[in-house]
């Protein structure tokens, strides 16, 4: 039966030792011969102080102690405790990590301390590497939110002017009209298109150009009431989307674009004057679909630019 104790205590994939009340070894097993090179004949006999510097702390004694005189358990994890019995010399210690479960054990009424030591080493580093692998993964996950904001704001607005593009113009009039239906309010849709712009570009060139749309931009934006949207189509065509009270805004909203655009524009040193054609088409006057009111405001602007340009027009049905 000693021999078949023997065989189990040395199978155990665990330190396991025991200690009388004077801290003599008298057990060792196989895998502490293993880890400390130390093996079983000249360690049984010998003072535990001796064989493991570590418990000379009076944490550890205490716990022995404890164990031997009065009967109590204790646990300690290597997330606080680190290593309890060194590896073979040469090694670092600090790479280690163990569980110590400490017992009672009693024979012949003479007291022990059993002492397990688990090696949670691997399963330490496992669980670093997994920390950091979630702590990177979160910082790219982090990454991705950002470039993925960042990709939805590119598709949605004019790289020049940041202005919501024609996508994203759509979107705002659909959602627009199906709030302005249930709640039976009134929208203008108005293009708005610069006279002469391309006379700009070809005598003062593109970058005096781009200036130009992004002074345009910002009139345009500063005229219109902070509800509405202003969106660049792309040239020098701009559209807006207004709430209206009724539709004798969307003429007062026109003159005030008009007179935004009444002073010159001053770019790199050169004074600039360009005029406004604007078409305007009103819901649900004169449509209930939004392709509907653009292709009317887009025509009220072409029908302004055939009369001399520089004006405003409102949308007329032909068989009006």
């Amino acid at each position: 039966m000693d021999n078949l104790i023997s065989q189990a205590l040395n199978k155990a994939h665990m330190g396991i030792m025991i200690v009388d009340r004077h801290l003599k070894v008298v057990v060792w097993n196989a895998w502490l011969e293993r880890f400390t090179g130390k093996n079983v004949e000249e360690v049984v006999g010998l003072n535990l102080l001796e064989v493991c510097p570590r418990f000379k702390s009076n944490m550890y004694l205490n716990i022995l102690q404890n164990a031997l005189y009065h009967g109590q358990s204790r646990f300690c994890s290597s997330a606080l405790h680190k290593a309890f019995i060194l590896p073979n010399e040469g090694e670092d210690e600090q790479l280690f990590r163990q569980n110590m479960h400490v017992e009672p054990l009693y024979h012949e009424d003479r007291s022990y301390a059993l002492i397990q030591i688990t090696d949670m080493t691997n399963t330490n580093t496992r669980v670093y590497k997994l920390k950091n692998l979630i702590k990177e993964l979160e910082t790219e996950y982090a990454k991705i939110k950002i470039s993925e904001k960042i990709s939805k704001h590119l598709s949605l607005h004019d790289p020049l002017t940041g202005l919501p593009n024609r996508l994203a113009y759509n979107d705002r009039l659909a959602w627009a009209i199906s709030n302005a239906q249930r709640n039976h309010n009134k929208l203008a849709v108005m293009f708005v298109d610069a006279d002469g712009f391309k006379q700009v570009n070809d005598t003062y060139g593109h970058h005096v150009g781009d200036q130009v749309l992004l002074e345009m931009a910002k009139r345009l934006s500063e005229t219109i009431p902070s509800a509405d949207t202003v969106a660049r189509l792309g040239g020098d065509e701009f559209i807006i989307l207004s709430h209206l009270k009724d539709d004798h805004d969307a003429e007062v909203i026109a003159k005030r674009l008009e007179a935004a655009f009444s002073t010159h524009f001053k770019i790199a040193g050169n004074y600039i004057n360009l005029s406004m054609s604007i078409g305007i088409s009103l819901f649900p006057k004169h449509g209930q679909e939004p392709s509907e009111l653009l292709r009317h405001a887009d025509g009220a602007m072409y029908k302004i630019k055939k009369n001399g340009k520089n004006g405003y027009g409102i949308y007329e049905p032909e068989n009006a």
